[in-house]
């Protein structure tokens, strides 16, 4: 289609990541949401009808239709490297919800593919895109506070599956927690640093259960060539269950920045106690900077973000993290691609 025109977009999956990318979506003018499609093929139709557009109840429906330019990927991480490649393939731009894949292999299969087909590919790395993110990324490159040399992530709150039942909490499905809510927080150690990690060690708990097969409560110490380190911690066992906190920290070697959970900007107090990312407000504008940088990749070519070698990174690390928790030892990580 014409550049001039908005950029026809289809969402693979309606639960819950999809309603964020649909919300921002309303709001663009250089892309529309033109399709949906889901297992589910009811629930497909109901969101199709809310938003106006087309419900299909297969991929392959979705992918025929000429309307749709790119492809949002919303299930399960277990589907993602099949799907990824599925949309590849028939010439769909793609932009996967993270991670890439569930595998290193996976991530650089899809990549590839992207790569021959000469596609945009972007993953859905949002904390790249919050407001306190983009702001100590902006002090580094400014260079108020010197060569960063340690990082400190937190982000730990309380229980956000639907029940005992949900896919994350399987490990063959989700690849466990380094995976899953792990990859975002790593992802953004190294792009702090402004390099790739070479090791990782990782110790767990089973907060909320001995039951769980994932940890949900988990430490990922992160080392770098320079020998700079990042201290990464990420929970979904606090309690009560509408816990949240978060801090930001980036050490130089001329200065400190630092972010807490009291000014963090989104979580937010309310008469039913604290609230966690809505769809609205400051994770609103998340979406739709993610979204606007997919589009200008897709329409001219612009760099995606994070670039692909980063999304791939962010699953060696994670996979290696997951292998930390295993065999209880530092697990050396490649260079990424």
């Amino acid at each position: 289609m014409e550049h001039g025109t908005p950029l026809g977009i289809g969402i693979v999956g309606v639960g819950g990541i999809a309603l964020s990318h649909m919300a921002a979506l309303r709001t663009m003018t250089s892309a529309q949401l033109v399709a949906v499609c889901d297992v589910d093929a009811a629930r497909a139709a109901e969101v199709a009808h809310a938003e106006r557009c087309a419900g299909y109840g297969s991929v392959e429906a979705l992918l025929a239709d000429d309307a749709v330019e790119a492809v949002i990927v919303c299930t399960p991480n277990m589907t993602h490297e099949a799907l990824g490649l599925q949309v590849l393939a028939a010439g769909k731009h793609l932009l996967m919800e993270k991670p890439l894949a569930m595998t290193p292999e996976g991530a650089r299969a899809v990549a590839d593919e992207a790569a021959a087909r000469g596609l945009a590919l972007a993953v859905g790395h949002s904390h790249r895109f919050t407001d306190q993110s983009l702001a100590i990324r902006e002090v580094i490159d400014a260079g108020e506070i010197g060569t960063p040399r340690f990082v400190r992530v937190v982000m730990n709150g309380g229980w956000i599956w639907p029940g005992w039942q949900a896919w994350v909490l399987n490990p063959e499905l989700s690849g466990g927690h380094s995976l899953h809510n792990g990859i975002h927080i790593v992802d953004l150690a190294s792009w702090w640093i402004g390099e790739p990690a070479t090791s990782v060690f990782s110790v767990g708990q089973h907060a909320t259960s001995e039951a769980l097969e994932i940890h949900d409560y988990l430490v990922m110490e992160l080392g770098f060539a320079s020998g700079a380190s990042a201290v990464c911690e990420i929970s979904r066992g606090e309690r009560p269950r509408s816990a949240g906190y978060l801090e930001l920290t980036v050490v130089g070697t001329a200065g400190v920045v630092s972010r807490t959970w009291d000014a963090e900007g989104v979580l937010a107090w309310t008469d039913a106690g604290l609230t966690a990312w809505d769809i609205e407000g400051s994770a609103a504008r998340v979406f739709l900077r993610e979204l606007e940088a997919f589009v200008a990749a897709a329409r001219s070519g612009a760099e995606v973000i994070p670039p692909v070698s980063a999304a791939i990174h962010a699953v060696d690390i994670a996979a290696a993290s997951e292998a930390s928790l295993r065999e209880g030892r530092t697990i050396a990580i490649g260079a990424p691609a």
